[in-house]
């Protein structure tokens, strides 16, 4: 029996945990910064340095750490929705499609979460190797992808 094909919703659920990081960050360094947060320039360098200024350190590392992994994030989601979308267009099996579409997300938590609370360097090659573990699903999906077109005699 065949199951039901979720992958595609995993798409808006990626781009959902990539802005989670950037509005932890952003109520972080409010609540730090007597509730201000400069919508009007957050990528400004001079913004950034005068929050390092005013605020703890410990605070803005954290702060720069969730910004880190929101971008991360929204850099992985093209590479994720390519996977999906040629998984889709393949026609691959909804249980794998369900599967690495589920896997992705769940690496995706704890790569967030490894991301904005390792603060020592030892630690930090964890939250990579969560990372790798997340491309190597989709270049997964893409290869067997690729394996159906190629397979294909009418292309």
């Amino acid at each position: 029996m065949a199951s039901t094909n979720y992958s595609l919703y995993a798409i808006p659920a990626s781009l959902f945990l990539a802005l989670l990081p950037h509005l932890y960050a952003v109520q972080l360094i409010k609540s730090a910064n007597n509730g201000r947060w400069d919508n009007s320039h957050p990528r400004s360098t001079a913004y950034n340095d005068k929050l390092q200024k005013t605020v703890p350190n410990a605070i803005f590392r954290k702060f720069e750490r969730g910004e880190a992994a929101h971008k991360n994030g929204m850099e992985n989601l093209v590479i994720f929705s390519t996977a999906v979308i040629l998984g889709n267009m393949a026609n691959l099996p909804a249980g794998t499609l369900n599967t690495v579409a589920g896997g992705y997300l769940a690496l995706r938590v704890l790569y967030n979460v490894a991301y904005i609370q390792t603060t020592a360097n030892k630690y930090s090659y964890m939250r990579t190797g969560i990372w790798a573990s997340s491309i190597l699903l989709c270049m997964y999906q893409m290869v067997r992808a690729a394996n159906v077109f190629a397979s294909r005699s009418d292309v």
